[in-house]
């Protein structure tokens, strides 16, 4: 996560848990054009999710693609179950038709946390640069490094960017749109800009067909905790309880969310194009800032760039 025109600095934990900024001792900074209130509301859910554990099954441990056809990892994968899914129609390039903006009800594709093999691991120690980065104990998963920043030079003029890097030599940025992909306005955060990061890696390019339909996992490399505990351990809760917090506040960033949710369910659908059929998983891998350095750039150069006013699914055919 970046922030700011001064060189990035982590939040300070309080004795209770509550997470400031270091230069301001702000939960919500507009200097630093951070929010650390999703801390507070991840904490206000804790006894929720207790019983939401119980309800279908939220949290389960799981192997990923453990005997396919393709491969497997010995690695683990915490997980937010999946739901069955209802019947969908087939369209002409073997995918799933599904409405651009779904739910208030239906499946919720899996989305799991990466663990290393150990804590030390870097995603350079397990993932090889070549044409993407390949994982080297098994060649059907790769990585995108993805980040988001958001620069102030005071209370206003708040300038968002997002980076992501898909290869070894593929870089991408862009400006954070000023209205997301309901056209509703939102303002400029480091959170948004992180989420909106991960969404543009993943709607970038058709990963399932890739390299052939090589891929069976895509390992989404982070620095944003909002981010990986939003996937893998809060979702659920929020759609039970209608985009509300157990506090009963509204989900901040939803719209992006529901999107999120929505492109994952698109990765995650089997392709009759690649055989054996199969779609892509994505897992979440909360890596430290050092490690993720190289998009934290692209993400700034994002911020730099011109206004950009309405959302922008961006392409890249030429991976």
């Amino acid at each position: 996560m970046a922030s700011g025109w001064a060189p990035d600095t982590n939040p300070i934990e309080l004795a209770d848990g509550t997470l400031i900024c270091e230069r301001h001792r702000q939960i919500i900074c507009h200097v630093c054009c951070c929010d650390y209130s999703f801390a507070q509301e991840l904490r206000d859910e804790e006894e929720q999710a207790l019983e939401d554990a119980g309800n279908e099954g939220l949290q389960t441990f799981s192997q990923a693609h453990s005997g396919d056809e393709l491969g497997h990892s010995t690695d683990f994968f915490y997980s937010v179950a999946t739901t069955p899914r209802h019947p969908t129609a087939m369209n002409s390039s073997g995918s799933r038709d599904r409405p651009e903006m779904p739910f208030a009800s239906g499946s919720i594709p899996s989305m799991t946390k990466f663990v290393p093999p150990r804590s030390t691991d870097s995603p350079k120690m397990l993932f090889e640069r070549a044409h993407r980065f390949i994982r080297r104990t098994n060649p059907h998963e790769i990585l995108i490094y993805t980040d988001g920043a958001c620069l102030s030079n005071g209370l206003s003029n708040l300038r968002g960017g997002c980076g992501f890097i898909a290869s070894p030599t593929h870089k991408v940025k862009f400006r954070l749109e000023n209205t997301g992909p309901t056209d509703e306005p939102h303002p400029q955060t480091s959170n948004r800009a992180e989420l909106r990061a991960v969404i543009a890696a993943l709607q970038y390019h058709y990963w399932q067909g890739d390299c052939l339909g090589s891929w069976t996992r895509l390992v989404i490399a982070t620095d944003s905790e909002y981010v990986v505990l939003g996937a893998t351990e809060r979702i659920r809760g929020w759609i039970t309880r209608g985009w509300r917090t157990s506090a009963g506040k509204p989900v901040k960033n939803q719209d992006l969310w529901k999107k999120l949710i929505h492109q994952i369910q698109k990765l995650d659908e089997p392709s009759r194009c690649i055989y054996p059929p199969h779609g892509t998983s994505v897992s979440f891998w909360r890596i430290p800032r050092e490690w993720n350095q190289d998009a934290d750039v692209e993400a700034k150069k994002g911020a730099e760039l011109e206004d950009v006013q309405r959302y922008t699914k961006i392409l890249g055919l030429m991976v």
